[in-house]
């Protein structure tokens, strides 16, 4: 209720109110005080627009939610710079223009397909790593022929940063624990459910 509608009630108030306080004849010292008051509190509750009232609480919902998405998201990020792994992988290629894939056998990203590698310890080179944890995961020697790309990526707990090497198989493989793996011709390459680090190389460079 808005506008003339709401003073036009407001008057009749104010006049059943009070009209028989103004005849008597009565102190206004507090009186006048109190009547005045209620005056602009019933102007203020009958001049207020429902419409915009709602929109009002709507938009404070929202900043609420908002503020509370960007907590969350803060405190994540906290997480993901607290836990950061930098890790090694090789993309292994073949004289028929194949590369080589591994499927993931265990946690929470078990299934997905993801080139194989791992963390680097503080006491080697990235080129070590990439062999020692081709060894580890593969039983396999290999030959690294050139640095691909760097790419970086924010799981929800952790920050990964991938180091990309073209490299070369020196013996036959054995899985130790990836729970697959598999030679894609380049129409195949997204044809598996790559890990998101993974896929993302492919935007990165060529090979």
């Amino acid at each position: 209720m808005t506008g003339s509608l709401g003073l036009y009630i407001v008057c009749i108030v104010l006049v059943v109110l009070f009209g028989g306080m103004m005849i008597k004849e009565i102190d206004w010292s507090w009186q006048g005080v109190l009547f005045f008051s209620i005056c602009g509190l019933v102007i203020y509750i009958m001049t207020r627009d429902p419409k915009k009232i709602r929109e009002r609480r709507k938009d404070n919902k929202a900043r609420k939610e908002l503020r509370k998405r960007y907590a969350i998201e803060k405190e994540q990020k906290r997480l993901r710079d607290m836990n950061h792994i930098r890790v090694v992988a090789a993309v292994i290629h073949d004289d028929k223009d194949r590369i080589f894939v591994t499927q993931r056998g265990y946690g929470d990203m078990k299934g997905k397909w993801e080139f194989p590698g791992g963390k680097i310890e503080s006491d080697e080179t990235r080129e070590e790593a990439l062999k020692r944890e081709i060894r580890e995961e593969l039983a396999a020697e290999i030959t690294i022929e050139r640095y691909l790309e760097k790419v970086e990526w924010d799981y929800p707990k952790f920050r990964l940063t991938m180091y990309c090497y073209l490299c070369r198989l020196d013996s036959g493989y054995t899985l130790k624990e990836h729970s697959a793996a598999r030679w894609l011709k380049r129409s195949e390459r997204m044809s598996v459910d790559w890990l998101p680090a993974d896929r993302t190389l492919f935007l990165k460079t060529t090979f």
